[in-house]
């Protein structure tokens, strides 16, 4: 394999979150698509509609959420339900953006890619440690909730970005010099 393969492969990888979650930009709460039919795959098993949460059980959710803060703090509480709805859309951006930058890197000679390659071969060996503390591994941080679904994405998505960082990590060395 050629290092513009190599490059190539490892820019179009980066797309895969943008095209998970991209419309969490318009509509946090439709992650809900990915965890109705998406994370029953990793079970492993089928997506069920009887099992798929609505978007009046997400809203039942958060307002338990809120419920369940104590009442003298309960503006602290809005503003936690708040702030993670917002970094979901903000991280979707992100995503987006990675996705317009890899996409932009496409057209650029090898030589010219270098900066993106340097940044996702880091991004994704950051992806690579989360996931592999999803997985059931204390290398970086804690989750404090890891559903079962959510650990064998762990399991699935640890290796992945530990490919798309090599290859990034390889186009960059190739590009940079």
């Amino acid at each position: 394999m050629s290092i513009s393969q190599i490059s190539a492969i490892g820019l179009l990888l980066c797309l895969a979150p943008a095209l998970v979650h991209g419309v969490e930009v318009l509509r946090p709460l439709w992650a809900r698509w990915v965890v109705n039919w998406v994370l029953p795959l990793f079970a492993p098993g089928l997506p069920r509609a009887s099992k798929a949460l609505t978007h009046e059980d997400q809203l039942a959710m958060l307002d338990a959420a809120l419920g369940a803060s104590p009442p003298q703090k309960s503006p602290a509480g809005a503003d936690y339900i708040f702030l993670m709805l917002f970094e979901q859309r903000q991280g979707a951006l992100a995503f987006l953006a990675v996705a317009a930058g890899a996409i932009y890197a496409l057209t650029l000679p090898l030589a010219d890619r270098h900066a993106l390659h340097f940044v996702f071969a880091v991004m994704a060996a950051l992806f690579t440690l989360v996931n592999a503390n999803q997985a059931g591994l204390p290398a970086f941080g804690q989750h404090p909730r890891i559903s079962r679904n959510g650990r064998h994405v762990g399991l699935v998505f640890a290796p992945f970005w530990a490919v798309v960082a090599v290859l990034n990590g390889l186009a960059f060395a190739a590009s940079a010099g």
